[in-house]
C-alpha cells in the first residue's frame, strides 16, 4: 500500500482516540486524580451560602445503613469534634433523596447504584463516577441531571435546588467544628406555630411497613407521561386523561407509568387495595404489578365518585397476591384505559384488611391555632404520615381564618431546626379568603426523621402571615 494509505489511517485512529477520551460516558481524562473528590480536613471547601447552613440528624434507629464508616473513600474529614466522616455526612443527606426517588433505576440495575440501600456502596459510587463537584455544587451532576429534567420526582428546578442543599449539607456535616446543636440544624426565629405532639402519639399504628401494612397517596408516584397527578373535591389523584391511547396492552410503550418505591420489612404476599374513580366502562382499568412481576390486568367494578376496590386480575376478577421483598420494592401502576382516577394505595398482608380505615388511621392531622399570632381566629392543618425509614410525608397543608389573611413561604421545622431541603412550600403565596378553607398547596412534602417518630416535634414557620 502507498505511503498516502499509512497516513490516512494513522490520523483516523488519533481521531477515534480523541473522540473516545472525551465522550460523556466515561471518567474525563482532565481528571484523574480521585482524591480532588474525596476531601479530608482542609481540603474540603466550606459552604458559601448561609442559607443552606442547616441539616436533620437521623441519628438512632432511622439510619442505621452506613453508620459505620470503615472502608469508605471518602474517610474521616478531621474538621472537628461535630464533623462526620463522608459516608456518615452523605447518609444522612443525599442518600435519602436517592433512596426515595431513585432506586427505581439507580437502586438495581443502572448505574451508578448511588439509590442502594447500603449507604457507604451507594457513597462509593457516587465519588467513585465523579457525580459531586464539592468545589462547584451547581455543577455536581446529581443535581445537573435533575435541572436536566432526568426522572424529576416532582418540578425538576426544585427537586434540583433539593439535591444541591443536600451536597451542601453534606459539605458541611464533614466540616461542622461548632460542637453545638447535634441535629445539625438551624435554629429558628420569626412567625412560628407551637410544636406537634410527638408524630407517634398522632398515629393509632406502628411505623410504616413494620406491621404488614402500606399506604400511599398516588400523587406521591413518579410519573412517566401521559399520566399526570390532579385534583378535585379534595381528592387527589393520577390517571390518564381522557384523549391518550384509550385501551392499552401492558407492553405499550405509550403508556402513562407510575412508579412507588418504598421499603418493607415484612416479607409475605400481599393483598393491594385503591381508592379509584372507574365512572364508566370506557374508564375502568389499570395494569397493576410489584417488582417487576407479572402485571394484573385490573377491571374495576364501576364507582359512584371514590371508592375502595381491591385489585384482582382478569375479566374476571380473580384474586392476586402481590409478593414483598424485604427492603426495597417498588409498585406500579400502568394505564389500560385513559380516564380512570387513582387517589389512594393500600398493601397489607392481612386479605381481611378493611382499606378505609388502614388508610384514615395511618394518617393523622395535625391543627395549630394561629390565632394569638394572628389576633383573630384562625387555623392551620396539614397531614403527616410515616413514609419510610428515613423521612415522614406531609401533605394538603390548609388554612382557615375570620378575616382575609396573606400567606407566603411556608418551611416545617423538626425539633426546632430547619432543614432547607425542605423546600416544597417555600412557594406558596396567596391570600385566605374569610371563613373558606384553602389549601395552600397540592403537593406533598417528604421531611427527613431526626431523633425518631417517638421523638420528633414538628412546627411550621411563615415568611409572611399577616391581616390583609
Amino acid at each position: 500500500m502507498d505511503k498516502n494509505f499509512y497516513q490516512k489511517l494513522s490520523v483516523l485512529t488519533l481521531l477515534i482516540g480523541i473522540l473516545i477520551g472525551f465522550n460523556h460516558c466515561v471518567t474525563p481524562m482532565s481528571s484523574t486524580k480521585k482524591s480532588n473528590l474525596r476531601f479530608k480536613g482542609s481540603e474540603v471547601n466550606s459552604p458559601t451560602t448561609s442559607n443552606n447552613t442547616s441539616g436533620s440528624n437521623s441519628s438512632g434507629s432511622n439510619s442505621s445503613s452506613g453508620s459505620n464508616s470503615s472502608g469508605n473513600t471518602g474517610g474521616n474529614t478531621g474538621g472537628g469534634s461535630n464533623a462526620l466522616d463522608s459516608v456518615t455526612a452523605f447518609s444522612q443527606t443525599v442518600h435519602p433523596l436517592t433512596t426515595a426517588n431513585c432506586v427505581n433505576c439507580h437502586g438495581s440495575f443502572q448505574p451508578p447504584l448511588h439509590a442502594v440501600a447500603d449507604a457507604t456502596q451507594a457513597h462509593n459510587e457516587v465519588m467513585n463516577t465523579f457525580k459531586v463537584d464539592f468545589n462547584n455544587i451547581p455543577n455536581s451532576r446529581l443535581a445537573l441531571k435533575l435541572r436536566e429534567g432526568h426522572n424529576c420526582w416532582s418540578d425538576c428546578n426544585a427537586n434540583a435546588d433539593q439535591m444541591e442543599a443536600a451536597i451542601t449539607e453534606w459539605q458541611r456535616l464533614m466540616t461542622d467544628t461548632s460542637g453545638g446543636n447535634s441535629g445539625g440544624g438551624s435554629q429558628v426565629s420569626g412567625i412560628v406555630t407551637s410544636d406537634s405532639s410527638p408524630l407517634a402519639d398522632l398515629w393509632s399504628m406502628g411505623g410504616m411497613g413494620a406491621s404488614g401494612v402500606f399506604t400511599f397517596e398516588a400523587n406521591m408516584a413518579i410519573l412517566n407521561s401521559p399520566m399526570v397527578a390532579s385534583t378535585e373535591n379534595n381528592y387527589n389523584y393520577i390517571w390518564v386523561p381522557n384523549g391518550n391511547g384509550g385501551n392499552l396492552g401492558n407492553n405499550n410503550n405509550a403508556a402513562g407509568r407510575a412508579f412507588i418505591n418504598f421499603q418493607n420489612q415484612v416479607v409475605g404476599n400481599y393483598r393491594m387495595f385503591a381508592l379509584v374513580n372507574a365512572p364508566n366502562n370506557n374508564d375502568n382499568s389499570f395494569h397493576m404489578r410489584v417488582n417487576n412481576g407479572n402485571y394484573a390486568e385490573w377491571h374495576i367494578p364501576l364507582t359512584s365518585g371514590y371508592e375502595w376496590r381491591e385489585v384482582t386480575t382478569t375479566a374476571n376478577g380473580n384474586t392476586v397476591d402481590f409478593p414483598l421483598n424485604f427492603g426495597n420494592n417498588t409498585l406500579e401502576i400502568r394505564q389500560r384505559e385513559d380516564g380512570t382516577k387513582i387517589s389512594q394505595i393500600v398493601l397489607s398482608d392481612d386479605p381481611n384488611v378493611n382499606p378505609a380505615s388502614v388508610s384514615a388511621g395511618s394518617i393523622a392531622t395535625i391543627t395549630y391555632d394561629l390565632s394569638p399570632i394572628l389576633g383573630y381566629a384562625a387555623t392551620f392543618m396539614v397531614e403527616v404520615q410515616d413514609y419510610d425509614t428515613y423521612s415522614y410525608k406531609f401533605t394538603n397543608p390548609r388554612i382557615m381564618a375570620s378575616q382575609r389573611t396573606r400567606v407566603e413561604q411556608v418551611y416545617p421545622v423538626v425539633n426546632g431546626s430547619f432543614n432547607p431541603q425542605h423546600s416544597t412550600y417555600s412557594l406558596v403565596s396567596m391570600t385566605v379568603m374569610p371563613n373558606m378553607e384553602t389549601q395552600l398547596s397540592d403537593r406533598a412534602l417528604i421531611v427527613l426523621k431526626d431523633q425518631g417518630p417517638e421523638q420528633d416535634r414538628v412546627s411550621f414557620k411563615f415568611e409572611v402571615l399577616s391581616p390583609q
